[in-house]
């Protein structure tokens, strides 16, 4: 039988340490999947994308690989999903470096490589 009830103190303030390095163990997949994405000839991809237009600059091929590998490792395959996540996550916001990439944006890279 418990004494009594735990405090809910929704009130605390939740610091993560300051570098983002530091929020995950060093031996975590999503490590690996950003050194072996890292790894790759992104040429193709790259050659792909439309830069010096204007608007907003578009997200990083490589980050945006490593998003879709992990969320396969993770066995998440949607894109709603993967956006959620990369804002609620930990492993996810350390993969996009805390950028939230749209599902739609997320999508279309899907379906264009």
């Amino acid at each position: 039988m418990a004494f009594g009830y735990r405090r809910v103190d929704r009130d605390q303030p939740f610091l993560l340490p300051p570098d983002i390095r530091d929020w995950l163990p060093d031996d975590h997949l999503a490590w690996f999947v950003i050194d072996a994405v890292d790894r790759l000839d992104m040429s193709a991809f790259e050659a792909r994308s439309k830069l010096g237009g204007v608007g907003r600059a578009g997200f990083d091929p490589r980050m945006m690989l490593a998003l879709l590998v992990y969320g396969y490792s993770m066995r998440v395959l949607s894109s709603r999903q993967l956006e959620r996540l990369c804002g609620q996550d930990i492993a996810f916001m350390v993969i996009t470096g805390q950028a939230r990439p749209d599902h739609t944006t997320i999508a279309r890279f899907r379906a264009d490589h």
